[in-house]
């Protein structure tokens, strides 16, 4: 039995959150203080066709340890860019450990950061 390793890099969680103070509501990102390390797995042309024909663009496709807090409202930084998050499947690999699996999209749009 082999341990899961997320050595290819490590992003900061943030969650989608709507600002409501203004006249008109508008999406922001607020830090979640998390920060999550990660393994970049296959993202199958397949996948990449499906999406594009939707019109979302699919830029990685990463194993994380197990964490039932990520979905389709969170966005991923790595590096200074953003993820956004387009699916995420809890699964357990084949050693018999649970992880996440996450399929990236680029944002439909450039979220302002709401800052603390």
């Amino acid at each position: 039995m082999k341990l899961p390793t997320y050595t290819d890099g490590r992003f900061d969680l943030y969650r989608i959150v709507t600002d409501e103070t203004q006249d008109f509501p508008k999406d922001i990102l607020q830090k979640t203080n998390i920060s999550i390390w990660y393994s970049e797995i296959s993202l199958f042309d397949r996948v990449v066709f499906e999406l594009e024909q939707g019109g979302i663009q699919a830029t990685m496709k990463i194993r994380i340890p197990r964490y039932k807090g990520i979905d389709t409202k969170c966005i991923c930084v790595m590096d200074g860019k953003k993820h956004r998050v387009y699916n995420a499947a809890h699964i357990v690999n084949k050693n018999g450990f649970e992880e996440t699996e996450l399929t990236l999209i680029k944002p439909e749009q450039d979220y302002e950061v709401l800052h603390d």
